[in-house]
């Protein structure tokens, strides 16, 4: 097999297949893929102090709130998590709740921890290398139990491209017993005193464990973001973006783990969505990694991702040589993301050095994009401005005030003065881009689910997501308990979400009245704890562009 050089001075000497979790094989799901995931995800476990404590305290917290003694005795446990082979360690890159000052030493190097990026065009491409060095510890694992090290892909949870099947919108069926079936061998674990053999892939902590709820499957839907025409926008543009917004200081770490910035369309739906529907310890940056599903549900975002580049023929930045030299560019360019191994190097990766999967040691066994409507045709100009650098600034033509959000809950977005309000959409510039802007959401808890939006649904009428005149999209509240926090890690005030509202005000041309919009909020799980969440918004504004 051809060495293969990634991150730096790093070489890997496979060309594995990321394969779908749900597909043919044993009736219960499992296969030699996950067989040897739950086998390496095992000795990382094992590796990791604590961590049966450590989740009890998260079980306390997601129910009693995150008091104090709560996070701190969680930080204390984490603290200990110092070796880079563990599961804890590797959970703790994504996010953290030890203070940075206590992060643990790995051979005379600090842990490299609280590193992701979310809100912003680097999301995608730091998370690929995130699954990259994941993959590599699960592979050493793999070696050490003389399994197929070399060939052993990632597999990936295929909610996106469920098609007929909705029981691929539930978690994998390997993940989901306590204890493994009777006819399954994982190479290294061992029968508990009552002589069953534990489940490695099974985590406590989770809202969602069995089979999918028939007909809800916004949380797992793709195809608003496989329709994005731009992979990035500037801030505060115009236009939802597949990927995020730009940022154009690669040196400025406070923007890079910035919470509050522009999210593209991928890292809201289905990525924050699916962390929110599995909710639990899913639910929150600092301990998504434990549940083995995170690194599935990543996989397969990554793969949407290819998907986008390579079967919907957007490219990837740059790449056809448009917006080369622009400060943009520099950014994408010169931006490192830094890892620590085990050994105590440092690896070093860039956007564009994870671009190509196939020289990064793997490919996926399809990428084909799940059913799509019609993709309209790219906005005038888009050849040249392929990150939507130049999209207009949008206007605000109606805002809503500040309201809670413990259910389904309608608000009035109003603009201009009271004998305004009659004024019709033909008054509006034709053509024009409409975008629903939700400001400060806070929460004191994580979200235990998301929203389905509407806009201009009469007061009496029932919400019917399969309604394309009034049904805008999904609000995903991932990440919002972290930008809530008021303890020095986020500025506090929330966070911000977009979108798309275009289709529906041009349905409803002779109904709507921009400057009195109602925008009505659906909890997506209703069955869920919405009063203990604290959700609340500043305001819901109608914007035009």
């Amino acid at each position: 097999m051809p060495s293969i050089q990634f991150g730096t001075g790093v070489q890997i000497m496979v060309q594995a297949i990321r394969r779908g979790a749900w597909r043919g094989g044993e009736p219960n799901g499992w296969h030699e893929d996950l067989v040897w995931y739950a086998a390496a995800m095992h000795q990382m476990r094992l590796r990791t102090p604590d961590l049966d404590e450590f989740l009890a305290l998260l079980s306390e917290a997601l129910v009693e709130g995150f008091s104090a003694p709560l996070v701190d005795g969680m930080a204390g446990i984490a603290a200990q998590w110092a070796d880079p082979l563990s599961l804890g360690y590797q959970s703790q890159v994504h996010g953290t709740f030890v203070d940075s000052s206590q992060w643990p030493p790995v051979n005379g190097k600090r842990a490299l921890w609280q590193e992701c990026a979310h809100n912003h065009w680097f999301f995608l491409p730091w998370h690929r290398a995130y699954l990259v060095e994941f993959e590599a510890v699960i592979r050493q694992h793999i070696a050490d139990l003389e399994g197929p090290a070399d060939t052993w892909g990632l597999p990936y949870w295929n909610y996106s491209d469920f098609g007929d099947d909705e029981r691929r919108l539930g978690l994998p069926l390997p993940l989901r017993g306590e204890r493994l079936p009777h006819d399954v061998t994982v190479p290294g674990v061992e029968p508990g005193p009552d002589g069953t053999f534990p489940n490695p892939l099974f985590n406590p902590v989770r809202l969602t464990q069995g089979d999918p709820a028939p007909g809800v499957n916004r949380w797992a839907d793709a195809t608003a973001a496989l329709l994005r025409p731009h992979y990035a926008n500037q801030e505060d543009t115009g236009r939802v973006s597949f990927g995020g917004g730009v940022i154009e200081d690669p040196g400025n770490q406070a923007l890079f783990h910035d919470r509050t910035s522009e999210h593209g369309q991928i890292d809201v739906q289905p990525h924050g969505s699916v962390h929110g529907h599995v909710n639990g310890a899913m639910a929150l940056f600092q301990t998504a990694g434990l549940d083995p599903v995170f690194w599935m549900h990543h996989c397969n975002v990554d793969r949407l991702w290819e998907t986008y580049s390579r079967d919907l023929d957007h490219g990837y930045p740059f790449e056809n040589g448009v917006g080369a030299g622009t400060v943009a560019h520099q950014s994408w360019t010169e931006r490192e993301f830094l890892f620590l191994r085990s050994d105590g190097s440092e690896a070093t990766w860039t956007a564009p050095a994870v671009l190509d999967v196939h020289d990064l040691g793997y490919e996926y066994d399809t990428t084909e994009p799940p059913p799509l409507p019609p993709v309209p045709p790219p906005p005038a100009g888009s050849e040249n401005q392929p990150f939507g650098l130049d999209v207009t600034i949008p206007e605000p033509v109606a805002a809503s005030g500040d309201f809670g959000l413990d259910g389904e809950m309608e608000v009035v977005a109003v603009g201009g003065s009271e004998a305004d309000r009659d004024t019709p959409l033909a008054s509006f510039p034709e053509g024009a881009r409409w975008l629903l802007r939700f400001e400060g959401i806070t929460c004191s808890r994580p979200a235990p689910t998301s929203f389905d939006v509407y806009l201009g649904l009469p007061p009496d009428a029932a919400a019917d997501p399969a309604d394309p005149t009034h049904y805008v999209g999904l609000l995903s509240l991932f990440g919002v308990y972290e930008a809530s926090r008021d303890d020095g890690s986020a500025p506090g005030d929330g966070q911000r979400r977009l979108l798309d509202a275009t289709d529906q005000v041009e349905a409803q041309a002779d109904s709507l009245h921009p400057l009195e919009a109602r925008v009505r909020l659906v909890p997506l799980d209703p069955e869920r704890d919405l009063g203990s969440a604290g959700l609340s918004v500043v305001r819901v504004s109608l914007e035009l562009a």
